[in-house]
């Protein structure tokens, strides 16, 4: 398995990039480094983390989806919001599930990823739920999360408050995925997103795909795309369809039965 090509976005945080998949982060203290998700799993992602340092290193989930914990495997234990340990998180931790997504996974397959590369972890992984109580003392940097469900139920911002710097999952981007199951409405997503443009007029934002970094405006744009399609559908519609709004680029996808809380 190839290690995973690396950038440095400040002094001891790193981006690891999954072969054009996601975008996982390591963020190493004093005393103990923090992973934050881990990919699909077709790479030694721990192989690469101990080139970085040889520190412990604690790890975390944004969300459950199988991008985000399939390589969990190479790890005894990680965290993740406890409203997103459910059954249908279980299935995406699976070895199947890893297969199918690598299979779809254009980018990836262009640099060489083969179905092959997809194997067993080395662990039966032990997810440990958690909350917004929970915090991380790498030594000289502190962490904590907020909840901010939307793209999934459990979906989390993992925050450097030392290095102003926000991890934000999937939860805001430019094909941000509403339409899946265990997704939220658009009503219920929105307070998240705006969280999160208030926040980056302060901390830089970094998601868990593509072009890491997001600018206030932009998340500002994908947060006007939201209220347009509350404003123009007025009421959940049955049946239920998928949709992309704006069609005319990469925005959001989401059911027209699932706009607004019910």
């Amino acid at each position: 398995m190839r290690l995973l090509p690396v950038k440095e976005i400040v002094d001891g945080i790193y981006l690891l990039d999954e072969f054009g998949g996601t975008n996982c982060y390591l963020v190493v203290g004093s005393e103990k480094a923090l992973l934050i998700d881990c990919g699909t799993g077709f790479a030694d992602l721990k192989g690469t983390v101990e080139s970085l340092t040889a520190l412990p290193v604690e790890v975390i989930a944004t969300h459950g989806h199988v991008d985000h914990i399939g390589g969990a495997g190479a790890f005894e234990k990680i965290y993740i919001h406890k409203d997103d340990t459910g059954f249908i998180n279980k299935i995406q931790f699976s070895l199947p599930a890893r297969k199918l997504f690598t299979a779809m996974n254009g980018a990836a397959k262009s640099q060489g990823v083969k179905l092959s590369d997809v194997k067993r972890g080395k662990y039966r992984t032990k997810f440990i739920p958690i909350d917004e109580s929970f915090s991380l003392d790498l030594g000289n940097r502190k962490i904590k999360i907020k909840h901010t469900p939307g793209h999934t139920k459990g979906s989390i911002a993992v925050i450097d408050e030392t290095d102003k710097i926000i991890f934000s999952g999937d939860n805001v981007c430019d094909a941000l995925w509403l339409h899946l199951v265990g997704s939220l409405s658009i009503e219920e997503w929105l307070p998240s997103a705006q969280w999160l443009y208030e926040k980056s007029k302060e901390y830089r934002v970094f998601w868990g795909h593509r072009n890491a970094e997001l600018t206030s405006d932009f998340i500002l744009q994908v947060i006007s795309w939201g209220k347009e399609i509350m404003a123009f559908s007025k009421k959940n519609a049955f049946p239920s369809r998928t949709k992309q709004y704006p069609e005319t680029k990469d925005g959001i996808l989401y059911k027209t039965g699932r706009v607004f809380k019910k």
